[in-house]
């Protein structure tokens, strides 16, 4: 029984323990949770409380900013009504200065009008004054003169006539003078349009030649190794060679236009061949120097097929062909007459004249000058020149018509003198000073070629340089010093110039072989 009651006694023991337990667990877990609310809510508490700071703070700056905004367009408001209070009161005396102003005119228009009064009531007593004059006066003339008012008006009527005549003969005259400044203007149309209708060459080569290059590298072959020869061509011909940074071009400089010719057709048909050396140069340019009268007399025939000037006597050809070598006053001679030619024939064509023969005339009105066998006025000589060659009598006249001392009395020799002064007065056709400076090169050239021993001598580098070369086999170094000497002091005896002319005396001396 006792062992039943155990029994029955343990399973309740175990089942209290277990419900202590378990009622001990759930206080614990009632406690931790009620730990848990508490902390939850005073963080929420606190949350609220940072967080209705917050709104608090931002309303607060919202409030003291919009406060600021309030005041700073007070602020800007009260200046505003400042500054147009401001403006009122300037408008207002700008309105006070107006009206004080219009109140002075108009006491300046009343007191003017015033004045005007007594001047018209003056201006009215003063004519009835004047007419009451006037007929005393008339009277007094009517006794004087012994004649009635029908007499005086017929004298009157005598002195308008005979004004009205000499009027007459004034408009008479007036129409005239309309007349011939009419006829003027007529004329300086058709000179206007001849001229329009040709090409004026402004500009000519007067020193100067330039020579197009196929590309630079040529420039190098020219100068040659140490600049041999750029010195071949320079001493054969008498020239200064440039050669400077001006793409694929060279530059022949020689006051002589001969040489310079001479110059640029052998260096034309150097850069043809490809052979540039000293010899080689040495034999073209003497070539071209035998070919240059050929070259000229082709010249002049293409000069004459520009005109359409045909059946020119080939002596006449020829000096036409040396035209193009020859200046006058910085004008290039051949492009003269070519200019004098055309502008005549256009004239002559728009008038009904020959206009063949003014063309003719034109060509040919300056081959005196370039002929050394004619002495006397160029202008004499070219018509001398013309007559005896086939010319026909008016080609001559119309040349000699040109000198002052010959009267032109053909309409054709009157249009070749007003061709001949617009070619020579137009703007750049000749240059006075260019002639005297080519004429000082060449007294330059003079005077080293008188003395004894000198081959040759060249005038280079505008005049600042005399070239001279001597023959080395009859001239010893010595010989040469002195001879420079000699010179310069013959130079300085002679000219007169501006600065130094530097007198360079060349012997050179060869030696020449070969091979077989």
């Amino acid at each position: 029984m006792g062992s039943e009651i155990l029994a029955i006694a343990v399973p309740i023991l175990l089942g209290v323990l277990v419900g202590l337990l378990l009622v001990g667990v759930s206080v614990v877990a009632a406690r931790r949770i009620d730990s848990r609310a508490k902390d939850a809510a005073r963080r929420i508490r606190a949350d609220s409380r940072a967080e209705a700071d917050a709104k608090a703070k931002e309303i607060t700056v919202a409030a003291q900013e919009k406060l600021l905004g309030l005041t700073d367009e007070a602020d800007q408001r009260e200046r505003e009504i400042e500054a147009r209070e401001t403006k009122i009161e300037v408008r207002a005396r700008e309105v006070e200065r107006d009206a004080a102003d219009l109140d002075r005119r108009r006491a300046e228009l009343e007191r003017k009008e015033a004045e005007l009064s007594r001047v018209h009531k003056t201006a009215d007593a003063a004519r009835k004054e004047a007419e009451s004059d006037r007929e005393a006066a008339r009277a007094d003339l009517e006794r004087v003169a012994e004649l009635s008012v029908a007499e005086a008006r017929a004298e009157l009527i005598a002195g308008i006539e005979e004004d009205a005549r000499k009027a007459g003969s004034r408009l008479a005259r007036k129409i005239q003078d309309e007349a011939r400044e009419q006829s003027e203007r007529d004329a300086a149309q058709l000179v206007v349009q001849a001229t329009q209708r040709i090409n004026m060459k402004r500009a000519v080569e007067t020193t100067v030649s330039f020579i197009q290059l196929p590309n630079d590298e040529m420039k190098g072959r020219i100068i040659g190794r140490e600049g041999r020869n750029i010195r071949a061509l320079e001493t054969a011909t008498g020239i200064d060679l440039i050669v400077d940074d001006t793409p694929r071009s060279i530059l022949i400089s020689s006051f002589d236009p001969v040489r310079r010719e001479i110059a640029r057709i052998a260096i034309e048909r150097l850069i043809e061949d490809g052979r540039i050396h000293p010899a080689r140069i040495e034999e073209v340019v003497e070539r071209v120097r035998s070919e240059i009268d050929g070259l000229i007399e082709e010249s002049g025939s293409q000069a004459a097929f520009e005109l359409g000037v045909t059946d020119l006597h080939p002596r006449l050809n020829r000096l036409v062909g040396w035209m193009k070598l020859r200046t006058i006053h910085g004008q290039n001679l051949l492009q003269h007459c070519l200019e004098v030619g055309l502008i005549a024939g256009h004239m002559a064509s728009e008038i009904g004249a020959k206009a063949d023969l003014v063309r003719r005339a034109g060509l040919l009105h300056e081959v005196g000058r370039v002929d050394p066998e004619v002495s006397g006025p160029a202008l004499v000589a070219s018509a001398d020149l013309a007559g005896r060659f086939g010319e026909s009598e008016e080609v001559v006249h119309a040349i000699q018509g040109l000198h002052r001392e010959v009267d032109a009395t053909t309409v054709e020799a009157l249009l070749l003198q007003a061709a001949n002064r617009i070619s020579v007065a137009r703007p750049g056709a000749r240059k006075e000073n260019l002639e005297i400076f080519i004429e000082r090169l060449r007294r330059l050239e003079e005077i080293a070629v008188s003395h004894g021993g000198v081959e040759q001598a060249y005038a280079v580098k505008a005049g600042k340089e005399l070239r001279i070369i001597v023959d080395a086999a009859n001239t010893s170094d010595q010989q040469a010093y002195a001879l420079s000497r000699k010179i310069a002091r013959a130079l300085e005896k002679d000219l007169s110039f501006q600065g130094k002319i530097k007198v360079s005396v060349v012997r050179e001396t060869r030696a020449v072989h070969f091979a077989v």
